[in-house]
């Protein structure tokens, strides 16, 4: 975290990116539910390809 803080980010930011970090390396986020293509009504882009769209 302190990395973050210095790149100047504040403590409560510094603190979520690097639980969220925490997270994403505990696999806490890697759950797939079909939730968001339910409620969109349309599939869902993984990360990856939607990043590629854009680059």
């Amino acid at each position: 975290m302190s990395a973050l803080l210095s790149a100047g980010l504040d403590e409560g930011t510094a603190g979520f990116v690097a639980a969220l970090d925490a997270n994403i390396r505990e696999g806490a986020l890697a759950e797939v539910t079909g939730d968001l293509a339910r409620l969109t009504g349309r599939p869902t882009t993984p990360l990856v390809e939607g990043l590629r769209l854009v680059a």
